[in-house]
């Protein structure tokens, strides 16, 4: 059975989790509303350590660059490294938003996607702080795919900041 939402929020952490590093939270995609034109994932997050490697937020696919919608942090200062894949490019996104998460801090960060519009957004605290826009409109589209999505791999909590 499809599940189809229309302008509609879907949760799919509904309680705070702490992650170590390398621990995942794996959402199958029988379980998650079918995507095939725009997403939008929101999140609340805080790094307890920066990593030495490249850290995944979170990723619709597996090992393979099929990973529509792919949120990944830069090695030692925790960049964000926005990405999806297209039919003419299986690692398309921006470079790097920012300076860098610090540390301890709680972040809402929203990364919106539409094939629609030929775009993606980001918004770190409801701020519009970078785009990515799909320049071949009319050859271009985003390749959303059946995988499952993966939530972790750092260091930190996804949930809500009772301080503010």
């Amino acid at each position: 059975m499809k599940k189809i939402s229309i302008n509609e929020f879907y949760e799919i952490i509904s309680e705070p989790i702490i992650l170590k590093e390398k621990e995942v939270k794996t959402v199958q995609h029988s379980e998650l509303p079918e995507v095939d034109d725009e997403l939008s994932v929101s999140l609340r997050m805080r790094l307890k350590s920066h990593h030495s490697g490249w850290v995944t937020v979170f990723r619709k696919g597996g090992n393979e660059p099929v990973r529509t919608p792919g949120l990944f942090l830069h090695a030692n200062n925790s960049k964000l490294y926005p990405r999806f894949t297209g039919n003419w490019e299986v690692n398309a996104g921006i470079e790097e938003v920012g300076d860098g998460l610090l540390l301890n801090k709680w972040y809402h960060i929203t990364y919106t996607l539409s094939n629609r519009e030929k775009r993606m957004d980001i918004y770190i605290n409801d701020i519009w702080t970078a785009f990515y826009a799909i320049e071949n409109v009319q050859m271009h589209k985003v390749k959303f795919n059946d995988a499952p999505l993966h939530i972790g791999w750092f260091d930190g909590e996804i949930g809500y900041d009772y301080n503010n």
